[in-house]
C-alpha cells in the first residue's frame, strides 16, 4: 500500500492576510488545500490519501471538500496535533489501526500549502521510497549560504554541497513508525522537519530531484508567488475568479 498524507493542522500565524488557517485561503478561487488535494488525487500510485486538520477546521474542510466536488472516496480526515510529529503520529496510528500494513507499504507526506508539486516529483518520490528507507526532495541552493554568530560571519560553507529541502517526502512505513516511537523529549523538542526524525536516529537519508516552483506558502510575499503560480501550473485565469473548480480547470 501506498499511503499520502497532507499535514493542514497548522493556523497560519506568519499569514496576515487572512484570520483563517493559510491552507484556507484562496488563489484566484479555489483554496490552497483544494489544489494540493487535486493535485495528490491525480497521483494513480496512491491506495488512501490522509489528510491531518486542526480538529476546529475539520467541519469546514469537509464543506470546502463538497463545494469543491472533490471525490472523497481514498481521503481520510484525521485530527491534527500542536506540532508537526504529533499530527504524522495521528495520522500513522490511524493506518495501524485500520490496516494490515506490509513490510514494504511506504508513506509520502506532504504539506498542505505546497500546492505547486507537481505529479511527475510525487512518482519519484514514490518510486525512491520503494528503494530506500527515507527520501527527501531537494534543490541545489541558489544564494550563498553562511553561519553567522553576533552578526559577524564564522563560516561560508561549499554551496555545492547545500540544498533546500523540501515536500514531499517518503518513508518506509514501518521503520517510520518504529523511529517515531523512539524519539525522546528532546529530540522532539528540536526536530522541525519529517526526515529529522530519521536523521536523527542515524537511518539514511536519499534525496530526489525537487522543483524550485514547489513553494511552502507560509509568508505574505508567498502568497504574491503563488498567486502568479497558479495561472502557470493550473492555467487558472483571472476570469476564473468567481467560479467553481470544474468551470476553472
Amino acid at each position: 500500500m501506498i499511503y499520502g498524507a497532507i499535514l493542514a493542522g497548522g493556523t497560519g500565524s506568519r499569514m496576515k492576510l487572512s484570520k483563517m488557517p493559510k491552507q484556507f485561503i484562496e488563489i484566484r478561487d479555489i483554496p490552497i488545500i483544494i489544489l494540493t488535494i487535486k493535485r495528490m488525487l491525480e497521483v494513480e500510485p496512491f491506495d488512501c490519501l490522509y489528510i491531518a486538520i486542526h480538529p476546529e477546521w475539520e467541519g469546514y474542510l469537509k464543506d470546502v471538500l463538497y463545494s469543491y466536488n472533490v471525490n472523497t472516496d481514498k481521503i481520510k480526515i484525521v485530527h491534527g496535533a500542536k506540532d508537526r510529529i504529533g499530527s504524522i503520529e495521528n495520522v500513522i496510528n490511524d493506518i495501524f489501526e485500520s490496516s494490515q500494513v506490509g513490510d514494504n507499504d511506504i508513506i509520502i507526506i506532504h504539506d498542505a500549502v505546497r500546492p505547486f508539486a507537481s505529479e511527475e516529483l510525487f512518482l519519484r518520490c514514490i518510486e525512491a521510497s520503494k528503494k530506500h528507507d527515507a527520501v527527501v526532495a531537494t534543490v541545489p541552493a541558489i544564494d550563498t549560504m553562511v553561519f553567522a554568530k553576533d552578526n559577524e560571519v564564522t563560516s561560508i560553507p561549499d554551496r555545492s554541497e547545500i540544498f533546500n529541502g523540501q515536500a514531499p517526502e517518503g518513508f518506509k512505513l514501518r521503520l517510520f513508525r518504529d523511529t517515531l516511537e523512539s524519539l525522546n523529549d528532546v529530540e522532539r523538542s528540536i526536530i522541525t522537519g519529517t526526515v529529522q526524525i530519521c536523521y536523527a536516529k542515524g537511518i539514511k537519508v536519499n534525496t530526489v530531484e525537487g522543483d524550485y516552483q514547489n513553494i511552502k506558502i507560509t509568508t505574505n510575499e508567498d502568497l504574491m508567488l503563488a498567486d502568479l503560480l497558479v495561472e502557470k501550473v493550473y492555467k487558472v485565469e483571472s476570469m476564473c475568479i468567481g467560479s467553481r473548480w470544474e468551470a476553472c480547470l
